[in-house]
């Protein structure tokens, strides 16, 4: 599970079955929020922007833009969960900040990235429950 510990290190199964049962829960809350943040957020409230893809949620570049920024956020399943990390949504192409999401305008991404911040303090405060821990450490 970690490179910290011994190779010969072992968990007690109940430890186990908590630690699978509160990743799983993790990246659901993490999957779910992500989606309802990108995908429903585009939909229901669309960009004010005139030339950003945004405000045509299901045109090729708004797709392809909420890809790589669901990619971004929540990766390969086998890197564990990116939900408490603050992810960037810019890139350095030569020298110039660009958004990851090509033509998507900053008012989309400023969008992102509170929502983000808002889906990381709810993870936060939902991980005891997640982990099976609330009330053990009062």
């Amino acid at each position: 599970m970690d490179a910290r510990l011994p190779r010969n290190a072992t968990l007690t199964p109940e430890i186990l079955r908590r630690a699978i049962t509160g990743f799983v829960g993790l990246r659901e809350v993490e999957l779910n929020g992500t989606h309802d943040l990108i995908i429903e957020q585009s939909v229901s409230h669309p960009c004010p922007t005139p030339n950003c893809p945004s405000r045509t949620p299901t045109g090729p570049e708004a797709l392809g833009a909420y890809h790589r920024v669901f990619d971004r956020i929540v990766g390969s399943s086998q890197l564990g969960t990116k939900l408490l990390q603050v992810p960037e949504f810019y890139e350095d192409r030569d020298g110039e900040l660009q958004c990851i999401g090509p033509g998507i305008c900053s008012t989309c991404v400023e969008r992102w990235e509170s929502g983000h911040a808002e889906l990381r303090k709810k993870a936060w405060t939902t991980l005891p429950d997640v982990f099976g821990l609330k009330g053990e450490f009062v």
